[in-house]
């Protein structure tokens, strides 16, 4: 414990309704850094009675009586601190969180201050890079998710079998990846992995893309026809591959998914969104399969040449786009800086549970470190099991998919411009709702400025507008 008082001697609680004083506005979610006996719980609680107080612990066992008194509570023995505040903030109340520290516990506990305030620095950075995402991509998810819908011709169900699997990831280190060390294996690649693969007469069980931009789509150019391909509604997948190849949908379990999917039918694979699709894909083999998962071509590190398996659909934009002034090693070396993301990644990595890190090995060699991950001598697979394979069931006509489509997109427009004018107030909400889904998707932006500004009549005009041109010109596309 602490040499010296982290409270007043004298009047506890009158120091922390001071303090409680200082913190402007209304906010939707309070962070405090080792708030010690917690004086600070009740005070919050009737200052913002609508907050999500939440408290983060320097210690693993001091203060325990008190952690009933929050919402919240993160110990260092709880796992990584920015997946814990991420499951707990939603990014679009970024702007609504307050970050604060109970000064004499950071002077107690220097050490352990230090490393939670370094933890929350990237918490923020992340749900801000979070936030960008949702703005960019926002209307291309909305759209890709119509599509696929429509298009999705030979809907699959996935059976994992009971046979160990490779998982297959786009990194320089799958090159060193034989047909022959990859014979007794079930094989789930990415799709930008399934060009280097094919070049190497590896056969493909399942690929699996997330990718929602327009780049994603030349990686499934030599994609072999019998392949077949798991995704969210979300994702970039050609039309061709909707049509020609057995589909598994995947779902997030959003709101949008679950209209459609229940609308037709349709049986989609439990996921869980990640920052890559080789978490995704890792996520759904530990989920629903207890076989054994190899990771190959999992590098999660910059490349000093190329930064993918060769060939891969990425190598042939950059010969493309190269010249005298702009040589193939500059934009090498512009796409390994971008690579620098990949430390989140391998973060999450680390991050796993023991008892799913277990079922883990790493194949090859480079990457960076993963050292709760074995390495394994790929000579060592079981030949002659079940391997994973998918079956294929009907689905609602297309016409009748465009119906399914066209009514909700219709009845969206008409109803979520309503409920802005009438309650603004349930878009703040933490559950999660089908019309805030759509303002999310429509215009991130306008929507969070909504739930900054719940109050602000000209901020749900702009989001009732963009909401409705969006879907509209969806609606356009649709009867064209």
């Amino acid at each position: 414990m602490p040499p010296f008082r982290l409270h007043s001697k004298y009047n506890p609680h009158k120091e922390a309704e001071q303090f409680a004083s200082a913190i402007e506005g209304n906010p939707s979610i309070i962070v405090i850094t080792e708030p010690g006996e917690s004086y600070l719980a009740s005070v919050l609680k009737a200052k913002f009675p609508s907050t999500k107080c939440i408290a983060v612990r320097y210690n693993e066992t001091a203060f325990a009586d008190s952690d009933t008194l929050w919402d919240a509570v993160w110990r260092p023995g709880s796992g990584s601190l920015p997946f814990f505040l991420l499951s707990h903030i939603p990014d679009e109340k970024l702007a609504g969180t307050r970050f604060i520290s109970w000064k004499a516990a950071d002077k107690a506990f220097p050490d352990a201050a230090d490393t939670v305030w370094k933890n929350i620095r990237n918490t923020i950075d992340m749900l801000t890079s979070i936030m960008h995402t949702r703005s960019f991509f926002g209307n291309k998810w909305l759209q890709n998710t119509i599509n696929n819908f429509i298009g999705l011709e030979q809907p699959a169900a996935l059976q994992f079998g009971t046979q160990d699997f490779i998982l297959a990831g786009a990194g320089p280190s799958l090159e060193q990846l034989t047909a022959a060390q990859a014979a007794p294996y079930s094989i789930l690649a990415v799709s930008s992995a399934c060009a280097a693969l094919t070049a190497r007469d590896i056969p493909i069980d399942l690929c699996i893309s997330t990718d929602a931009g327009y780049w994603a789509l030349p990686h499934f150019d030599r994609l072999p026809a019998s392949v077949p391909i798991a995704f969210p509604l979300e994702a970039a997948i050609p039309a061709s591959i909707l049509k020609t190849h057995p589909c598994v949908p995947l779902s997030y379990n959003s709101p949008l998914e679950s209209a459609l999917f229940t609308a037709a039918n349709l049986q989609p694979l439990t996921a869980r969104e990640n920052g890559t699709v080789t978490g995704t894909a890792c996520e759904l083999l530990l989920r629903h399969s207890n076989r054994n998962i190899i990771l190959a071509g999992v590098d999660l590190a910059v490349a000093k040449g190329f930064s993918h398996a060769q060939p891969h659909a990425s190598i042939a934009r950059l010969f493309a786009e190269t010249n005298r002034v702009h040589p193939l090693a500059d934009a090498l070396a512009v796409q390994n800086f971008a690579a620098q993301s990949l430390e989140t990644y391998r973060q999450w990595f680390l991050q796993l549970p023991p008892e799913s890190a277990r079922r883990l090995a790493r194949a090859g060699t480079g990457g960076a470190p993963l050292p709760n991950i074995k390495p394994v001598d790929l000579t060592a697979g079981v030949r002659g099991k079940a391997r994973i394979s998918v079956t294929s069931y009907p689905a609602p006509s297309a016409q009748e998919r465009t119906r399914i489509v066209h009514s909700l997109l219709n009845t969206l427009r008409t109803g979520i411009p309503a409920l802005i004018a009438a309650e603004p107030a349930r878009l703040a909400e933490d559950t999660a709702t089908l019309e805030k889904q759509i303002c999310a998707l429509c215009s991130y932006t306008a929507y969070c400025n909504v739930i900054k500004n719940p109050a602000d009549n000209k901020a749900h005009t702009n989001l009732s507008e963009q909401v409705s041109r969006i879907l509209g010109a969806l609606i356009k596309r649709i009867e064209a």
